[in-house]
């Protein structure tokens, strides 16, 4: 299991899609295949843009749809941030499981 402390990597407010876009594949990318559960703890965080939702959770949902709801866990998350995320990871999925069936 791989825990991510996001409050360490970004602070209160994650809202840069760039940031959240080069997190997921300079640093998730990496742990992916290395860990069998990956928890994203978003103590402290206080606000999500849909940006930084979709460039990082929500792609990676989109590229990993087969395996990321037994692989991802989300803790500690404000109502915001949890509707926020699951949009996009909503979104992805959808997006991933069409590639899929192409």
């Amino acid at each position: 299991m791989k825990e991510v402390l996001m409050r360490e990597h970004f602070g209160p407010f994650l809202a840069d899609g760039d940031l959240g876009n080069k997190f997921r594949f300079c640093t998730l990318e990496p742990l992916w295949s290395r860990h069998d559960l990956m928890v994203f703890d978003f103590t402290g965080v206080t606000n999500l843009s849909d940006s930084f939702a979709n460039a990082c959770f929500g792609s990676l949902a989109e590229d990993h749809a087969s395996e990321f709801v037994s692989k991802v866990r989300f803790k500690n998350c404000v109502p915001l941030i949890q509707s926020s995320l699951s949009a996009a990871v909503n979104a992805g999925l959808t997006r991933g499981e069409r590639l899929v069936a192409s």
